[in-house]
């Protein structure tokens, strides 16, 4: 199960992990991380400052979970700063076979300000889950709690305001329609770690659904409660009778009316995300992540 569960948990948000620079021979180890830079550019005191985040930032998603890092279990995370790709800050999470064993592997390709998805990436590497939609669902979160807010797919917006433009624009994907793997998010397993975007207007849509939903169910059924959907769904698909006391189809259209009863107050932002989706759904998070930017 364990191994199966590695092959499949490989995760990635809008990038190639083609051609990836081999790792800095330089690293920092943390309490629960192994950090290097790939690029090889950065002394031992930046690297040692990136470490000490990317600590601080496990360490706060450590908290939100009421989680342990697996380190017993897996041995540290790696965390391997990078250059953006296509200039996209981004980060990715994948599993690494080395010497008969599996390796956890963040990979940040890290702007100026604070990295983008590493908090939705770290939270990966602590809850090892081969569903995309239950994993997906807790890094969003986690990513909306203690990480940056700029990040996909939220761009500076929130999950639920996405959404709640996806009904409008009549744009929305039935949960039951994004399977456990990437095809049904547009998406294409390339081997090796590697991912293909097929289509990342669908993408894009699926993840912010993954994240207003795993918000609904931290709101409605707390965090525990998300946990043992995690641990229950190893054995057992998307276990929602048995934790929530629902089938998926009853959680998913308890979710998405309680979405419509604040539509009122979310009013605003709902109609400029609208207009970028109806604009380019391929490219309305980033349109959406340089409006964010440019108001702070």
């Amino acid at each position: 199960m364990i191994r199966r569960m590695m092959v499949v948990a490989i995760c990635m948000a809008g990038l190639l992990m083609a051609g990836l620079s081999p790792a800095s021979s330089a690293r920092i180890e943390t309490l629960h991380l192994i950090v290097s830079d790939a690029t090889g550019t950065s002394s031992h005191e930046q690297l040692k400052i990136l470490a000490d985040q990317a600590q601080a930032m496990l360490a706060r998603i450590l908290a939100f979970w009421s989680a342990d890092s697996g380190t017993e279990r897996f041995g540290k995370i790696r965390v391997v700063f990078d250059v953006p790709r296509r200039d996209v800050y981004s980060s990715v999470f994948y599993w690494e076979n080395k010497d008969g064993g599996w390796l956890r592997i963040g990979r940040v390709f890290r702007a100026d300000g604070p990295p983008q998805m590493m908090a939705h990436k770290l939270t990966s590497a602590v809850f090892p889950q081969k569903d995309k939609l239950i994993r997906n669902m807790m890094g969003i979160l986690s990513e909306a709690h203690v990480g940056n807010p700029l990040s996909f797919p939220m761009g500076g917006f929130s999950a639920d305001d996405w959404v709640l433009a996806l009904l409008k624009t009549n744009s929305y994907i039935p949960l039951n329609e994004l399977g456990p793997d990437h095809a049904s998010w547009g998406m294409q397993d390339a081997g090796g770690g590697k991912l293909t975007i097929l289509d990342k207007a669908k993408q894009h849509k699926a993840y912010a659904e993954a994240g207003s939903f795993g918000n609904y169910l931290f709101q409605t059924y707390g965090i525990n409660k998300i946990k043992q959907f995690h641990r229950l769904s190893h054995d057992k698909e998307r276990p929602s009778q048995a934790v929530f006391g629902v089938s998926m189809q009853e959680l998913e259209a308890n979710w998405l009316k309680a979405l419509r009863a604040h539509e009122k107050a979310r009013e605003k932002n709902v109609a400029i995300v609208a207009k970028l989706i109806e604009r380019n759904p391929g490219t309305a998070c980033a349109e959406a992540q340089k409006l964010a930017a440019s108001k702070r």
